[in-house]
């Protein structure tokens, strides 16, 4: 894994500031050395600038953000990582539609995907409100939907 390329696609700018990953990968050490400040694997701050979530199944990624969402800053880099269905080393019940719908009961809506490597696709959440634009045509929150409702 080339760690300073994941973390540029992540949008990540060391602050200094200590960031949340959980459920990460042993192949994902590489990128959490790489981040220079420190990394929780359990939350131990009342907010995260970066919060990273990795899940093999959707109630794992559901049971982390029902953990951590409440940790976010105002319009943190909020991730959740699922494995890709074209992976050989991992099995899932995930799928760029199921986890995008996951945190949308706490307000958050996808706005980009990445790929992390071969196994690991990422897809980032922001609060309806830190959305400046919403042109898609659907959304998955209530708050969203009116949105997307609204320029018809």
């Amino acid at each position: 894994m080339e760690a300073e390329k994941i973390l540029k696609k992540l949008q990540y700018k060391d602050g200094g500031a200590p960031v949340l990953i959980l459920g990460a990968p042993e192949s994902y050490s590489e990128v959490m050395e790489a981040i220079g400040a420190r990394v929780d694997t359990e939350p131990a701050e009342d907010s995260y600038a970066f919060i990273q979530i990795f899940g093999t199944t959707n109630q794992a990624i559901r049971d982390a953000v029902e953990k951590s969402s409440g940790l976010l800053s105002d319009d943190a880099l909020f991730w959740l990582c699922y494995p890709k269905k074209s992976s050989k080393a991992y099995q899932s019940d995930c799928s760029r539609e199921t986890v995008a719908q996951i945190p949308a009961d706490f307000g958050y809506e996808p706005v980009r995907q990445v790929a992390i490597d071969d196994d690991w696709s990422a897809l980032r959440y922001r609060k309806v409100s830190d959305i400046k634009k919403m042109t898609r045509s659907f959304a998955y929150t209530e708050e969203g939907k009116k949105r997307t409702e609204d320029k018809s």
